[in-house]
């Protein structure tokens, strides 16, 4: 049993952001009751929804269609980060199959759906790679594998990123001078949302509902 419990001492930090998740339904607010605490959050909640302009509700719309997400979305982002959203991270295992070829060159298979809904997409991306994905993969291949990769995407990505956690993203976005809190992930299933979660970004998409 000692030996049980070391183990769950020793969890990935994903797993325990997962732990500590509120459960389905909850919008991170105070449950409802009469206290002041609730209602000055309530108060809070509903002048932030607040209908806006005609322009600026026009604004919002054209730039939530060209990031593939919803009104509310874009929205929600803004009212929690006061910033706007225009970029989009996406793990470079939905986006395409990595092999290596018969000279040991480096394949890129975009998965056709994907690089349609890329082509469609109007903001800043940006790609997470598994360091292992490809096999004996140096530093230098890493340097140049953005060139092979905008192959297959018509130069539509900005750079890639090395790892699969949080912090692997947020050293990504700040080499390109990239706020987190402008962008959003593009994933499918909860492990993903950890992903973003740990990563702090204010929103991740599911793949199935992007730019639909």
């Amino acid at each position: 049993m000692g030996d049980r419990f070391d183990r769950l001492g020793a969890r990935h930090a994903n797993v325990e952001a997962l732990l500590r998740r509120p459960g389905i339904g909850h919008n991170n607010g105070p449950i409802f009751d009469m206290s002041w605490e609730a209602w000055v959050w309530r108060r809070a909640s509903a002048k932030a929804w607040k209908t806006p302009s005609p322009e600026v509700a026009k604004m919002r719309v054209r730039r939530a269609e060209r990031l593939g997400i919803t009104y509310k979305e874009l929205t929600s982002a803004l009212m929690d980060t006061g910033t706007n959203l225009g970029a989009a991270v996406l793990p470079l295992s939905l986006a395409a199959r990595l092999r290596r070829g018969p000279n040991r060159e480096i394949v890129v298979e975009p998965r056709n759906s994907i690089a349609a809904l890329v082509a469609k997409f109007g903001g800043r991306l940006f790609l997470l790679a598994d360091i292992d994905a490809v096999p004996a993969l140096t530093e230098e291949g890493r340097a140049e594998f953005l060139a092979i990769v905008n192959r297959s995407f018509d130069g539509k990505v900005e750079a890639v990123g090395w790892g699969h956690d949080g912090p692997a993203i947020r050293t990504m976005l700040k080499a390109n001078a990239v706020s987190h809190q402008e962008v959003f992930l593009v994933g499918s299933g909860i492990g993903h949302k950890v992903l973003g979660d740990t990563a702090g970004l204010p929103l991740t998409k599911d793949i199935d509902t992007w730019l639909q």
